[in-house]
């Protein structure tokens, strides 16, 4: 019995490091693909500080989709590169970056974006809440769907009110 006891203990520990040891690429693979992400992102804020359209569209899907407060515009159509040379950015950057995995091919990257800069002569609005659905197409990471929103102050607390003292 103690001999039975002791191989199903062995074969528990052998199982445990295989699923453990399994798993610890995935994890670094992840870290490494975050950090990719985050510097394709670079990449794309930069292509739009320079309004260079083909490092734009090298980090983006063709049939990528933009939502953001103008609404819904294919992000690889001739109105999106019109868009993209009416924007002058002047300064940004991108902070708080999150991952959320959905599958192992797929990670929506969530950050704030803030920045300087305008389009067609108005103030761009900074600081926005921004994500960015990444899919790994063919061995690239490549951006599939982006999104931004306002940033907004949480309102204020209501006053305080008073009462009346002969009032209840």
């Amino acid at each position: 019995m103690n001999r039975r006891l002791q191989v199903c203990s062995a074969v528990l520990i052998l199982m445990t490091a295989v699923i453990a040891f399994s798993q610890a690429p995935a994890a670094a693979n992840r870290a490494a693909t975050e950090k990719q992400i985050v510097a394709s992102e670079r990449a794309i804020n930069e292509a739009f500080l320079k309004g260079d359209l083909k490092a734009f569209h090298a980090n983006i899907a063709p049939d990528a989709v933009n939502v953001d407060m103008g609404g819904i515009m294919k992000a690889s159509g001739p109105d999106f590169d019109k868009m993209l040379q009416a924007t002058k950015l002047q300064t940004w950057n991108i902070d708080g970056s999150q991952f959320y995995w959905v599958n192992d091919t797929t990670v929506v990257h969530m950050y704030r974006w803030t920045g300087k800069g305008t389009y067609e002569g108005q103030a761009i609005p900074s600081p926005t809440w921004a994500s960015t659905v990444w899919a790994n197409k063919g061995g690239k990471w490549v951006a599939v769907f982006h999104q931004e929103s306002l940033a907004m102050s949480p309102p204020a607390p209501p006053a305080a009110q008073k009462s009346s003292p002969g009032k209840k």
